[in-house]
């Protein structure tokens, strides 16, 4: 049913934490295939990929160019998982995005429909629990997920969109060439794990207040992913 793909740039720590929580929706069936679109890592991302079975390609650009490798080197599934690596899918994730899938399908909707994950952060604090009540009220009232939250869409408006965007955008041009009317918000979490080396994922203050200035409608900043 789903093919995901990760875009990674010296990923190797983040890249295995991701791939660990894709495991159960292989087993069940539910992913599968997991491309990595690799732009010249100097760690051990692409054998972290390799010994984990990804297909693993070489990527260049922004966000929407790494995106539009991935849909190239594709081929087991008509939808799509866009996932950053350091993101843990929690519980079962796989059945609710089966569940969307099958909803949306029989709807009639598949090609006019996108979903994203709850977020959350593995870290304590005001700003992750602040940060996490920005992106739900700005997913809830705009649609407007975050790249942490993962993308899950069709093959065909997810290619529109990437070519749209151009080779050089980032999440926030992907999200405004594709439909605004039907977003949806799945009960499970995607979890946002420290990097490591006691730094944090955490937005800083100004991350909460472009995260902020998305929940009432202004335009979000692209950052590149």
């Amino acid at each position: 049913m789903l093919s995901v793909v990760v875009p990674t740039r010296n990923s190797e720590e983040g890249l295995a934490r991701t791939l660990s929580s894709l495991v159960s929706g292989a087993a069940e069936g539910v992913v599968r295939e997991v491309v990595v679109v690799d732009e010249a890592s100097t760690d051990g991302t692409r054998i972290v990929a390799d010994a984990a079975g990804c297909t693993l390609v070489e990527g260049r650009g922004g966000w929407c160019g790494k995106i539009a490798t991935g849909l190239g080197a594709a081929r087991r599934a008509p939808w799509f998982l866009v996932l950053p690596p350091n993101v843990f899918l929690e519980g079962e994730w796989f059945r609710e995005a089966a569940s969307f899938v099958d909803r949306v399908e029989r709807m009639g909707r598949g090609e006019t429909s996108i979903a994203a994950f709850r977020l959350a952060y593995d870290e304590f604090g005001w700003r992750a629990r602040v940060a996490e009540r920005l992106a739900g009220f700005a997913q809830g009232l705009m649609g407007l997920p975050g790249a942490e939250q993962g993308l899950l869409v069709a093959r065909a408006p997810l290619e529109a969109a990437a070519l749209a965007a151009g080779p050089n955008a980032g999440h926030a041009a992907l999200l405004r060439r594709l439909a605004r009317s039907r977003r949806h918000v799945l009960r499970a979490d995607a979890v946002v794990l420290p990097p490591g080396g006691g730094a944090s994922a955490v937005p800083s203050l100004a991350g909460l207040v472009r995260i902020a200035a998305g929940a009432v409608g202004l335009p979000p900043a692209d950052s590149g992913i």
